[in-house]
């Protein structure tokens, strides 16, 4: 298979239309169609419209993955629900995009990574987690553009050689407002790190700096809903009862502008490439609580071994005599943990005449012998 493309489109605020559903089910011959949603693979070809305007026109969320390396997401707003000015400073042409389609807005996300995928990714339900990211956007957390931003700015530095005196540096641009919440990240924020192959230490070195989310306020919505005049909940209710798209988040949003948030304490923003180097110096810690880990491993494992080592040598004997594969194999994993034992605790002449012993016992046995030649233990 030379190339795979995968194409999924969900509703979330309404079902598809019977006229709709014959709609997208002409865009392809191999389009599986449903009221919510739509998925179409390619591994020879291509599709033949803009999946954008697929989007704009029909569904709300779109994911898109190539095995070259092509992943997108994104998102359509009824015009208006989303505060553009605050979404800038996480936007850049090239992979984080706000813009007006027809009477909607749409925001997109795409990564293009040059090295393709080592693994191909399972898409299932993979969608259907990342729309939570929409409400979550609509409801002004922004913890899904500024983990985007993370990813893009890796992107544009991986392979540079950037000098950070230098003004056009990206190691010097600042980050955006870093969001509360990084401690608490959702499913869905987990699977767009995972999805789009967000570095872990990059997301570390923003959290620790992240401040905790405010308490929800589903239980106040009662009380919110009271300071509603009149007009305000009729219109309320005609968009709903019109089932417009957004009516939902378009009241959610009225009733917290009722509600008297403390503004959290800002952080200093730190520049791409302070954020670089705490995520270099988290890494490095992480490898040496790894690496003390496989020690503390090892040696656990290698005192209980010695407690069995005699045991052990006499298993050994008793599968050689076996004259099988498997016998072979398995005498010769334990040879192996054995010298293993013996570089622990510095008994490696001791382990050498032991097994010369058994190859001399055993010379006669050709295949036994290749194996630990191999070894170089004879």
């Amino acid at each position: 298979m030379s190339e795979y493309q995968y194409y999924e489109w969900q509703t979330l605020e309404r079902p598809l239309t019977a006229d709709e559903q014959k709609a997208v089910n002409g865009l392809s011959s191999h389009i599986d169609v449903t009221s919510s949603q739509a998925i179409v693979t390619y591994e020879w070809s291509n599709f033949k419209h803009d999946p954008i305007q697929v989007l704009a026109e029909y569904f709300d969320a779109f994911l898109y993955l190539a095995n070259w390396g092509t992943r997108r997401l994104a998102f359509r707003f009824p015009k208006g629900l989303v505060d553009e000015a605050a979404l800038t400073p996480y936007i850049d042409e090239y992979h984080l995009t706000f813009k007006e389609v027809g009477k909607v807005q749409i925001l997109e996300f795409e990564m293009d990574e040059e090295k393709g995928f080592e693994e191909w990714m399972d898409t299932r339900g993979v969608l259907s987690t990342l729309s939570r990211l929409r409400d979550d956007i609509l409801q002004g957390d922004f913890r899904t553009l500024y983990l985007a931003w993370l990813k893009a700015m890796s992107m544009e530095s991986e392979g540079s050689e950037e000098d950070e005196d230098d003004p056009e540096s990206l190691s010097g641009d600042p980050e955006p407002p870093l969001p509360a919440g990084l401690k608490q990240l959702t499913p869905a924020l987990k699977e767009l790190i995972d999805f789009f192959e967000i570095d872990n230490h990059l997301v570390a070195a923003a959290v620790q700096r992240s401040p905790d989310l405010s308490p929800a306020l589903d239980s106040d919505y009662a009380h919110l809903i009271s300071r509603l005049s009149r007009p305000e909940c009729d219109g309320f209710l005609l968009k709903f009862a019109n089932n417009e798209p957004g009516a939902a988040v378009a009241l959610r949003k009225k009733l917290l502008t009722f509600k008297k948030v403390e503004p959290a304490a800002p952080n200093q923003p730190l520049t791409f490439g302070e954020l670089l180097k705490a995520a270099g110096e988290l890494e490095v810690a992480e490898k040496r609580r790894q690496a003390e880990k496989r020690r503390k491993a090892h040696v656990a494992e290698m005192q209980n071994l010695a407690k069995r080592e005699t045991q052990s040598w006499q298993e050994i004997e008793t599968l050689l005599r076996g004259r099988t594969t498997k016998a072979y194999n398995e005498a010769t994993a334990l040879l192996v943990k054995l010298q293993q034992l013996a570089e622990f605790r510095e008994t490696q002449v001791l382990f050498r005449q032991q097994i010369h012993s058994l190859a001399e016992r055993f010379k006669s046995r050709t295949s036994l012998i290749a194996r630990w030649k191999a070894k170089g233990w004879v």
